[in-house]
Parts: structure tokens; C-alpha cells; sequence
């Protein structure tokens, strides 16, 4: 397996091309975007597409990197009526589209296909540096056949079931604690700037104690404290995702209350102007709430 096609280059799909093509993969190119795939036109063993029927024709294995489900929805119709395969294909959904959409998608793929659920966790950062956590779910034989794929992007695969959506599912959960964490954190710090405590001493405070979580220990000091707010995946994003939790929770009838709180919360960074900002501006948001201006306590400007 040597070529590989993506459908979608969005933030975290550019830095998965990036590793394909420094090891001398060929790789395929489709998004509707220009800008998107400007920046490999020209790169040796890179071709970029207009359509999915000619892109499909030409590789192993495609990534499928997309916004949202409604657009996974509308590729795999397309990738269906793509027409015959002179070589088997294997899709592999890295975008986290949610358990109905993923179901849906899987059943309309065609003879030649297979259809690999394979949500991805690690942020920009850790898909330029090939560090990714991916969770899968599909066919045992056809995720085997992928390993030199998730060699090049992922750190550790975690194989949770044979059925499409089941990685979606411990994606969203994943999704939930780590966006619910970063939520609650903004709303815990604005309290401790609001009594005057700076923020750096606040997450100084909570990495020793028992508040320790991945926004404390890593999305506030490396994007907020530094006033970069680049940890790479937008507002709009969050709730996406976390919305895909309570989703997921209605279809399998399992009450979410806690998770119904941080879609809300998410739900507000939207509605207060944030949403195609850096999910790190959710600090921002609830210190201004705070009245603590533009600054903080600390005398961090945004």
C-alpha cells in the first residue's frame, strides 16, 4: 500500500499529507477548497482531483477528512456512484461525524469498498508530529490492512469493535471529557482571576491537585498562557462535537446531563461570537463574563 488520497485537507488533514508525502507515498488530493490544497501543488508524487470518481480510481486507501456529517454523507453517495474499481479500495473515516451519519455511510459503499471507522484524538500538534490516538472499528482483515497507513499518522491504535460507529462512539466520549474539562476550566479560572489569583498560579495550583486535566495541563499553558489561542480546532468545532455525544446518547436512549451542560456551554461561545475562533477563546469568553476586560488578571492580553 503506497498511494494514498485524502478528501478533505483541512487543519488536521495538511499535516497528515505532509508525513505521506516526506516519505514518498503518492498521494491524492480532492477538496473543494483551492487554498486547501494550494500549498502541495507542484510537490513531487502529489496529484490533486476535481472529482471523487477520479480520485477513488487511483489509490489504495482514502482518508476521508471532513467537516461534518452531512458532507460525509454527501462523499459517500458520491464515492458510490463512483462506478467500478479495477482495484479494491479501503475508506477510512478519520472525521468525527457521529454514530448515525458513520452507520449510513458504511452501508453506502460499494462492491470494492471497505469501510473503516477511524476517528483521530491528538490535536493539530499531534498530527504533525505522527503522534495520533486512533480508535477503530470495522472489519478485523480490512483495519490489518491499513497498519503502514496509521504507522505514518498515529502513535497507538485502539481497535474497539467490528462495527462502523463504534469508534465514533468513544470518539464523542473522548470528545465530551476532554472538551467538557477544557469548558469547565475556563468557568473555574474565571473564578480565580475574578479574586485577583493570577492564572498561571491557578493552573500551577490545579496540575498538583486533584483538578488536573488536559486543559490544565496542556491547552491552557501551551495556548492561553502564551496568548497564541492555536491549539487548532475552532469553536464551532466543540460543539459539533460534543453535540454528537448527546446524539449518540438519544439514538442509544442513555440520559446525558452532564453532557446537555456542556453543549450548552459550547452552545454560548457560539452565540457570544466565537465560533470560528480557537476553542481556547472559551477562556476569553467567560473572563469577559467575569468583567475581567480583555486582559485577565494576570495582565495577559488576548
Amino acid at each position: 500500500m503506497r498511494d494514498i488520497a485524502f478528501i478533505g485537507v483541512g487543519t488536521m488533514a495538511a499535516e497528515m499529507v505532509g508525513r505521506f508525502v516526506e516519505r514518498g507515498w503518492m498521494v491524492h488530493l480532492l477538496d473543494p477548497r483551492p487554498e486547501a490544497t494550494e500549498p502541495f501543488q507542484g510537490l513531487a508524487g502529489v496529484s490533486i482531483y476535481d472529482t471523487v470518481g477520479s480520485l477513488v480510481q487511483n489509490a489504495d486507501a482514502v482518508l476521508l477528512s471532513l467537516p461534518t456529517p452531512a458532507v460525509l454523507l454527501e462523499v459517500s453517495k458520491q464515492l458510490s456512484a463512483s462506478g467500478p474499481l479495477e482495484n479494491p479500495v479501503t475508506l477510512i473515516n478519520t472525521s468525527t461525524s457521529g454514530l448515525s451519519a458513520t452507520r449510513t455511510a458504511a452501508e453506502l459503499i460499494t462492491p470494492g469498498m471497505a469501510f473503516i471507522d477511524a476517528p483521530v484524538s491528538g490535536g493539530k500538534a499531534g498530527a504533525r508530529r505522527g503522534t495520533l490516538t486512533i480508535m477503530v472499528s470495522g472489519p478485523q482483515e480490512a483495519v490489518d490492512r491499513c497498519a503502514p497507513v496509521f504507522e505514518v499518522i498515529g502513535q497507538r491504535v485502539v481497535y474497539v469493535g467490528p462495527q462502523p460507529g463504534q469508534a465514533q462512539v468513544m470518539k464523542v466520549a473522548n470528545n465530551i471529557l476532554s472538551l467538557g474539562a477544557l469548558a469547565a476550566t475556563a468557568e473555574a479560572t474565571a473564578l480565580t482571576s475574578k479574586a485577583g489569583i493570577p492564572l498561571g498560579v491557578a493552573i500551577e495550583a490545579l496540575n498538583v491537585s486533584s483538578g488536573r486535566n488536559s486543559a490544565t495541563s496542556v491547552k491552557i499553558p501551551n495556548h492561553v498562557l502564551t496568548g497564541a489561542f492555536d491549539f487548532g480546532f475552532p469553536v464551532e468545532g466543540a460543539l459539533k462535537d460534543v453535540s454528537l455525544f448527546t446524539d449518540a446518547a438519544s439514538e442509544l436512549g442513555l440520559p446525558s446531563p452532564v453532557a446537555q451542560a456542556v453543549v450548552a456551554c459550547w452552545q454560548l461561545a457560539v452565540d457570544q461570537g466565537y465560533g470560528t475562533q480557537d476553542c481556547t477563546r472559551i477562556t476569553t469568553m467567560y473572563e469577559r463574563m467575569a468583567g475581567l476586560g480583555t486582559e485577565g488578571a494576570d495582565g495577559r492580553h488576548e
